[in-house]
């Protein structure tokens, strides 16, 4: 299927706002990020899930400047109100924001961003709201575009033929922010061609399952694409 307009997910419950980001803030953080030091980004299924699996996940997490995070971790703050009012949710805070990178053959399989396992680290299961920043678009004509890689979300719709879940992705654009929750389950697919930035983060409503985020607990967290 190819990649559908943000509008389409807006009218399927999800949360969109273009332009999040200007572009030439964008390119400023993906000319970071591509230079940036950075490790795979792993997958924690309990407390002792900090391998990386590459069979279910591979992307790189860029480690970009106390500045540019705190610029960046400021703008999406200012979003909690919307986002808190549009899901109906009592949003409280955000978790530091993730810078990923995907090159080519990078890619996500299906996943959600929360958990309900007891052995879950408490900064997933305290997942509220799933928030992603594109830094560039699915353009590879562009200058700075990228092919594949599209964030494809599943159980918005229901195929009424064989009650499998459809999958919808979409349409990624520069400077976009889309919000959707973070039970939802969702994936990114291979990139084909270029390279694909994207900031993430989650808002939460209960800061009593927080805990302490360093480098090794935010690396090791799930994320949402």
């Amino acid at each position: 299927m190819n990649p559908l307009q943000a509008e389409f997910f807006t009218r399927l419950g999800l949360y969109a706002e273009r332009e999040f980001l200007s572009p030439d803030l964008c390119a400023a953080v993906r000319a970071e990020m591509r230079s940036a030091e950075g490790a795979p980004a792993t997958v924690a299924e309990g407390h002792e899930g900090r391998a990386v699996d590459e069979a279910y996940r591979k992307t790189k997490l860029a480690e970009v400047s106390a500045e540019t995070a705190a610029q960046i971790g400021a703008a999406l703050e200012t979003v909690l109100p919307a986002l808190a009012q549009h899901f109906d949710r009592e949003l409280v805070g955000m978790q530091p924001p993730q810078f990923l990178l995907y090159r080519e053959g990078n890619f996500f399989r299906p996943h959600r961003d929360d958990s309900e396992k007891s052995d879950a680290p408490g900064f997933v299961r305290q997942r509220s709201v799933s928030a992603v920043v594109f830094l560039n678009g699915a353009a590879p004509e562009e200058a700075g575009g990228y092919s594949g890689g599209s964030l494809t979300f599943y159980g918005l719709m229901d195929d009424s033929a064989d009650g499998r879940s459809v999958g919808l992705p979409i349409r990624s654009e520069t400077g976009l922010l889309v919000a959707f929750p973070s039970e939802l389950l969702h994936a990114v697919s291979a990139i084909t061609a270029g390279e694909r930035y994207t900031v993430v983060t989650w808002f939460f409503e209960d800061a009593t399952l927080s805990e302490p985020e360093g480098p090794e607990t935010a690396s090791a967290a799930p994320s949402a694409g």
